[in-house]
């Protein structure tokens, strides 16, 4: 039973991660681009755009169409339970560490996420970070780096 809650309170920590380290991306991306055009970006605006920005991505509900549910969160966390679930299973044929094998599957995650929005929004990219191949990468190594903390606070005799 303990086990149990540790490893659905990981997996919550990893959604956090993942959504922290994807709004932080979006968030220096956007930055970034103010400062190519003469913006004043200090590293106090830095500290506080990431600051606000997660806040307001993972506390704050979508916009009134959709359900009142912050929507980058509940975003990444349909899809890490699909692909851990997934991996869990595969992980009983496949001897591999867990920490690499669920790492991947956070950025398989992120590979659906950047690639299958842009169709379901009329091919906009809703994440500013997403916008370019470079973002891309970095959007899916975010994925990677959360599910990489997942797989190693696996007990080493479980998945």
């Amino acid at each position: 039973m303990i086990n149990r809650i540790k490893k659905v309170g990981f997996l919550l920590l990893s959604i956090l991660l993942v959504s922290f380290l994807v709004g932080a991306q979006t968030t220096i991306s956007n930055l970034i681009w103010l400062s190519s055009i003469d913006m004043p970006v200090t590293f106090g605006v830095l500290i506080s755009s990431i600051y606000h920005d997660f806040i307001l991505m993972t506390l704050t509900s979508s916009p009134p169409p959709l359900p009142p549910l912050p929507l980058l969160p509940v975003l990444i966390s349909i899809g890490l339970v699909i692909s851990f679930g997934v991996t869990w299973i595969v992980l009983r044929w496949i001897k591999i560490q867990k920490k690499y094998a669920y790492g991947i599957a956070a950025a398989t995650t992120l590979v659906f996420i950047v690639y299958l929005m842009p169709l379901l929004f009329f091919g906009v990219d809703m994440l500013a970070g997403a916008r370019t191949p470079i973002g891309k990468i970095s959007l899916i190594i975010c994925g990677y780096l959360g599910g990489h903390f997942f797989g190693s606070r696996l007990s080493k005799g479980e998945v």
